[in-house]
């Protein structure tokens, strides 16, 4: 175990940009109104409806994610029982996808049960019946069932994330250029969410770092047991 610590080094501004990002992500759900600001503009008050109340790409939306997270798990499998002819850093990055596929929508579930954060469209403000909690306040009881923090509609796309790292280490260029193309899908996907009133901006950000975080680890870890071998 010491050996496998000691073999995880920390890639050059990673942490310093997780670190950062979540400080930002912290000061817009909890000290600034930007949250309320964008709701609001999506609200229709004429209507009492957020813009995108009705949205029926959602569910073939999640089919195709799950349809691909279940195929890299395979792939993952059929590996680790026969070896692909990959390099060793593409082995690190499909086993590193495939727990991600796994574990960033399980981990958003669990956060999300646990923070008791209303969704948008069950508040008081847009006709629901739950208090505004922001990110650091405790919720009340009148909190509404469904909880939003971090947002959960869209977490079964995050660990798309992870697939960057198919480009390392010898295009990094390529690789920071599939990240950012990444995480705007998922910020797209995020903001339609937003626009039916299931989510805040802020509980988008939160999904996006939360499964940052979690790729991170996973790919130093995955790293050094490569590196025992």
């Amino acid at each position: 175990m010491l050996a496998k610590l000691k073999l995880v080094k920390t890639p050059k501004g990673i942490d310093s940009i997780l670190m950062l990002s979540a400080i930002l992500i912290i000061w817009i759900g909890n000290y600034s109104n930007l949250d309320l600001m964008l709701a609001d503009r999506m609200f229709d008050s004429a209507r009492g409806l957020f813009s995108a109340r009705q949205d029926t790409l959602a569910g073939g939306f999640h089919f195709a994610m799950t349809g691909l997270a279940a195929a890299l798990i395979l792939l993952a499998l059929w590996d680790a029982w026969r070896p692909l002819a990959w390099p060793a850093s593409r082995r690190t990055a499909l086993r590193v996808t495939a727990l991600a596929a796994l574990l960033v929508p399980a981990s958003i579930y669990l956060l999300s049960s646990l923070s008791g954060t209303p969704c948008p469209g069950d508040l008081l403000r847009y006709g629901g019946s739950a208090s505004y909690v922001r990110l650091l306040e405790t919720a009340s009881s009148n909190t509404a069932a469904m909880a939003c923090l971090p947002a959960t509609q869209a977490c079964t796309a995050w660990w798309l994330l992870a697939l960057p790292l198919f480009f390392l280490p010898r295009r990094p260029r390529l690789a920071m250029l599939a990240a950012g193309v990444t995480l705007l899908c998922g910020l797209a996907v995020g903001w339609q969410q937003q626009m039916q009133g299931t989510q805040f901006f802020s509980h988008t950000l939160w999904s996006a770092w939360i499964a940052a975080f979690l790729i991170y680890l996973l790919y130093g870890m995955c790293k050094a047991d490569d590196a025992l071998a």
